[in-house]
């Protein structure tokens, strides 16, 4: 059954409104008694008429009950209520108490949102992860990426190395196209050549080479586009950051753990992936 919300909101509250905030606290009450509140207590010039009306109206919702001539709030009601909004506010924060699944991507596209750009790159990694475990011999063995900074070579070294080396054992060639320029950018891109990938910089400043991350797995297609404020953080920390050496790896924790809206993208799509492929390889010449 659709419900219908009335409740009591602000000075320009209508009378069934004012009769439901008046039957919240004191109950049961004649249509008189609720009239004089209504006069009394908000100050408003109203009828007894208008009062039945609204009461009457109220009635038939099955908002109020009625004792003989005095009326109350519908226990039923306010417990369906309330039933309708704890399952209205479980399915708005389900994506949030729900732990995100790789299992959990359906269909062409599923779309995900996360709370910080690490907790993203986790689900980001765990996609690379059930690939691997499921490629088989003749499967299309291409991966590609293009973005801004490498940055999870710094702080998850170890962890980027281990997934270079399945990708390579399953004979799967990796390409990465980076628009970063900073010195910092070029020391991280040799890390990943040293562990298999094939790179090529291409330093930009337009904003949506800085801001847009997309990778090929196969069939699949990861994208994000990273917030703003997450956006320049990271402009900022690999501009002043000269080397590997001397990394303040707090500041850059600190940003991907920061909490903010981003959302990522999934798509099976196998000639969507071939022509993103392509894209990511044409400056590389190869």
């Amino acid at each position: 059954m659709a419900i219908e919300f009335i409740l009591p909101f602000g000075r320009e509250s209508n009378v069934k409104n004012l009769v439901f905030s008046i039957l919240t606290k004191e109950y049961p009450l004649k249509i008189i008694e609720l009239t004089n509140f209504i006069r009394k207590r908000y100050g408003k010039s109203v009828t007894f008429q208008a009062v039945r009306k609204a009461v009457l109206e109220l009635l038939a919702a099955n908002v109020l009950v009625r004792e003989r001539n005095e009326f109350s709030l519908n226990r039923k009601w306010v417990a369906e209520v309330k039933k309708t909004v704890d399952e209205l506010y479980e399915s708005l924060n389900k994506d949030k108490a729900t732990p995100k699944k790789v299992d959990s991507i359906g269909g062409e596209v599923s779309v995900f949102t996360f709370d910080s750009i690490a907790e993203m790159m986790k689900f980001w990694e765990d996609i690379i992860d059930n690939w691997f475990l499921h490629f088989k011999k003749g499967d299309y063995n291409m991966n590609s990426f293009q973005g801004a900074h490498g940055w999870e070579g710094l702080l998850y070294p170890d962890r980027e190395k281990k997934m270079m080396g399945m990708l390579k054992h399953k004979g799967i060639k990796s390409y990465a196209l980076s628009s970063g320029g900073t010195p910092l950018d070029k020391s991280i891109w040799k890390f990943y050549e040293s562990i298999g990938l094939k790179v090529h910089l291409y330093p930009s400043s337009n904003y949506f080479e800085r801001n847009y991350y997309v990778a090929t797995y196969g069939e699949f297609i990861v994208q994000a586009h990273y917030p703003p404020t997450i956006v320049e953080e990271l402009d900022e920390f690999f501009k002043k950051s000269r080397d590997i050496e001397n990394l303040n790896l707090q500041r850059l924790s600190d940003i991907v753990n920061k909490k903010v809206k981003v959302k990522l993208t999934v798509i099976k799509n196998l000639e969507m992936a071939k022509q993103i492929n392509n894209s990511i390889l044409s400056p590389m010449k190869l």
